[in-house]
């Protein structure tokens, strides 16, 4: 696991490439919203239902939530950064793919599954209801015709993720998939790919701890 002095140096040099991009060029290919206010540069986009900015003054960055205007978090800030520095402009191409069928996603799929499907499965495998109530108010957008319940989260404006949830009988555990669009790959490397699920997952859990509580 990353210690927070790793996130920390991440961050660090993700800032100072940012330094050295286009904005404007960053902001169109990430699906965000550019602006320049005298020396001040700035990237508006969502992440997740949230507005979120990038802000640019000389040689100081900041990402910061386009609602109260604090900072995220470390980690958050990570993803975002990487997002923004990785986004590449392509559409989303309709075809869903494992996290196995991404590039290297081998490698990881150990991590992927600790950080994301087995969390989901062991809060909402026996309680599809409960998914159903959480996932709306992360902005999850009700799939049909797909597994017993499923959702698609727009995370970031060029990245959706899909979970899907099997329910279990007498003879088999409940199941899930969580699914990416193709065009994930051309946005995020595969670390970042694994963060980003557990991130739906676990603001999810967060949620549904407080309705169970």
């Amino acid at each position: 696991m990353p210690r927070i002095d790793d996130y920390k140096e991440a961050l660090r040099i993700a800032k100072e490439s940012i330094l050295k991009r286009d904005l404007s060029e960053v902001a169109e290919k990430a699906g965000g919203e550019f602006e320049e206010r005298g020396e001040e540069k700035i990237v508006r986009f969502n992440f997740f239902t949230d507005p979120c900015v990038l802000k640019v003054s000389g040689d100081y960055v900041s990402i910061e939530s386009d609602v109260d205007g604090k900072e995220i978090s470390l980690t958050d800030q990570v993803l975002v950064a990487h997002y923004l520095l990785g986004a590449s402009g392509e559409k989303e191409t309709g075809e869903w793919i494992t996290f196995r069928d991404i590039p290297d996603g081998h490698f990881y799929y150990d991590a992927f599954l600790k950080r994301a499907r087995d969390p989901f499965l062991k809060t909402f495998g026996g309680n599809p209801q409960l998914y159903e109530k959480v996932a709306p108010m992360i902005g999850g957008v009700a799939v049909e015709g797909i597994g017993d319940v499923a959702f698609d989260f727009q995370v970031f404006p060029k990245i959706t993720v899909r979970i899907i949830l099997w329910k279990g009988d007498d003879e088999f555990p409940p199941e899930a998939s969580i699914l990416f669009d193709r065009s994930i790959q051309f946005y995020l490397p595969v670390e970042d790919i694994a963060y980003l699920s557990g991130g739906v997952v676990y603001r999810m859990m967060g949620i549904a701890r407080t309705l169970t509580q």
